[in-house]
């Protein structure tokens, strides 16, 4: 089977990740938007914002997780020629996403004894706990939001993600401009009106994927919405089955890191706020790779639907080797402007002093990070999603965690420890991840779900 030219592999995986990456720095964007607004109403307010959307984030993207299965799935039917099969797969997909919606805003609301659990500062929790239940009514959009955009994912659609996220940029600006400093007449919320600004936003976005699908030229062929399917729980259960480890394994790597967070509450109020703005915007770099390696999965997905084991190899590698050129460069901006960056989110010196020297170590892990995203990226291409859960439990938790903790208490090293642990956790699961799809694609032929 003839395979496909390098320069085409770079230039689909270029052309389908662009407007991906634009989508995800977009979403990263409104975090940042929300960090800087924060830090303006000061570093506990500041604060509130990062220990509660730490937890938010673990939650929600076990939600993104266990969908994220849906990309591969379609783009392996579409590869194949069997469209037919793509809309009764989909319908049972948002069924699933509406008892993950119901379930992940119950968990939100009683996520409150948490931050006690994790000896947060006192002046903080209240602030932090109205963050966090505001959020909770944009669970549920956000669960049919991700649905409908993996839906245009796994179809090469992925312009469609790009504008509705700029949507939400647009919205959430003077959204939370009004709601936080109390403008038009309305009281003064602080973190609680940031949380819902982020929870209207995800509601006009759902809105808008809803109308799309049902106008879209190539998901309005599909008819997804030309009857109310039935629940068939035997189809759910299977699709949950597929996406529970890969929901598993961002619960690992986000939980991960917002377990960090957690633990950097306990320290001291400014220490909590400049670990927020260096993490914010290490999550704002690392939308690249993410892009990149939702690209990746779709390139893979499709090369095992074409049965093409050459173009499976190097759809995932060549992709792996883009991300590490883009992780070069990231790194080198961070450190060469380290001072200008966090002058963005604050100008307290203290705040600003260690969020500086964070920096430092969040530029040394940008290439592990990207290695291990993209390569999971390749990984989820071949169903081989169990590897990845596995791997990143081991990585993160096992290893990273325990640096982590140890560094930080145990040595001394505050902040910094936490975050050379951080590191050790992503390096690991880089290795793990490559070695992994360079020993599933040595043989000549993938198995889908092997």
């Amino acid at each position: 089977m003839e395979a496909m030219p390098f320069k085409r592999h770079l230039s689909q995986t270029i052309k389908l990740s662009t407007p991906l990456i634009i989508s995800q720095i977009t979403v990263v964007a409104m975090t940042f938007v929300d960090t800087v607004m924060a830090g303006r109403l000061g570093s506990v307010t500041l604060a509130a914002v990062a220990v509660g959307s730490s937890l938010w984030a673990t939650a929600i993207l076990f939600v993104f997780g266990i969908l994220m299965a849906i990309p591969p799935v379609i783009s392996e039917m579409d590869g194949a020629n069997k469209r037919h099969k793509i809309a009764p797969f989909f319908r049972q997909a948002m069924w699933l996403a509406f008892i993950l919606g119901l379930f992940f805003t119950g968990a939100i609301l009683v996520m409150d004894p948490l931050f006690a659990l994790f000896n947060t500062q006192a002046e903080v929790i209240p602030e932090a706990e109205a963050y966090l239940h505001a959020l909770a009514w944009g669970v549920m959009p956000l669960s049919f939001f991700v649905t409908f955009r993996y839906l245009a994912d796994g179809l090469s659609v992925t312009k469609t993600t790009m504008y509705v996220s700029f949507l939400g940029l647009l919205l959430n600006i003077p959204l939370n401009y009004i709601l936080m400093f109390g403008k038009l007449g309305l009281p003064q919320l602080g973190a609680q009106g940031c949380g819902y600004a982020t929870a209207i936003v995800l509601w006009v976005q759902m809105i808008a994927y809803v109308i799309i699908t049902h106008k879209h030229k190539v998901m309005g062929s599909l008819h997804i919405f030309s009857h109310l399917a039935k629940p068939d729980w035997n189809e759910i259960w299977r699709f949950f089955r597929l996406g529970f480890p890969v929901g598993m394994s961002m619960f690992a790597e986000v939980g991960f890191f917002s377990v960090i967070t957690l633990l950097a509450s306990s320290l001291d109020t400014d220490t909590v706020a400049a670990h927020q703005i260096a993490l914010n915007f290490s999550s704002l770099l690392f939308m690249v790779p993410l892009g990149l390696s939702m690209g990746i999965t779709i390139r893979v997905g499709n090369a095992v639907g074409r049965n093409n084991p050459i173009d499976i190899k190097n759809a995932g590698f060549y992709g792996v080797g883009m991300v590490l050129f883009t992780q070069l460069f990231s790194a080198t901006i961070t450190v060469l402007f380290a001072s200008q960056i966090v002058g963005l989110y604050i100008d307290d010196a203290a705040v600003a002093t260690i969020a500086v020297s964070l920096l430092f170590y969040a530029a040394v892990f940008q290439l592990s990070d990207g290695i291990q995203v993209a390569s999971a990226g390749a990984l989820r291409g071949i169903k081989d999603m169990n590897f990845i859960m596995f791997s990143n439990l081991f990585s993160f938790w096992l290893l990273g965690f325990a640096a982590s903790w140890y560094l930080c208490f145990e040595r001394g090293m505050g902040a910094e420890g936490l975050w050379i642990g951080i590191i050790v956790g992503l390096t690991a699961a880089a290795v793990l991840n490559t070695l992994r799809f360079k020993a599933k694609t040595q043989a000549k032929m993938v198995p889908p779900g092997s």
